[in-house]
């Protein structure tokens, strides 16, 4: 699983088949219409996986499918390509760090960043992770527009972002 979209069009596909096969089903027809609700990895909030679990059971395979998915893409670090940086993604969820936002950070910025309420100290990190060379610091010192420090991958534009203080 990689693609949000492409995972999604296949999930439908199958709860499509589900549907077809149990037509008085009303809680697969739910979960087709909460599932095509969801334009983006970032709306996923559970509901499908409490439905399954709710409502529908594990008597079909289609089931633990929906919460697989749900699962997968409700973990932002794995909407992050670079290595280096989901790795210290990961490692911060494992931790518990909440998450403040998540996404293209400005305007002009092609990349998902994700952002930590946690204070980065950047060398420290840098050595625990072992990092490769195209994973550069990022520090941001202007009141106004926030006071953060983290790293951003150079070939994918990347971010994982901290606080500074």
């Amino acid at each position: 699983m990689t693609d949000f979209n492409i995972e999604k069009d296949r999930l439908l596909l199958e709860l499509d088949s589900e549907i077809i096969s149990n037509p008085n089903n009303e809680v697969l027809k739910s979960l087709n219409r909460i599932l095509k609700s969801h334009n983006s990895f970032s709306e996923l909030n559970g509901a499908l996986s409490r439905t399954v679990v709710d409502s529908l059971g594990f008597e079909l395979k289609i089931g633990e499918k929906i919460i697989e998915f749900e699962n997968y893409f409700s973990d932002f670090s794995n909407s992050i390509d670079s290595p280096d940086l989901k790795k210290l993604a990961k490692r911060l969820i494992k931790e518990n760090t909440k998450i403040t936002f998540f996404g293209k950070a400005w305007s002009q910025n092609t990349a998902n960043w994700i952002y930590f309420d946690k204070v980065f100290d950047l060398k420290k990190m840098r050595n625990k992770m072992s990092f490769g060379e195209n994973i550069i610091d990022h520090k941001n010192l202007d009141n106004k527009s926030g006071l953060e420090s983290g790293f951003i991958d150079k070939k994918t534009g990347e971010g994982i972002i901290g606080k500074i203080k």
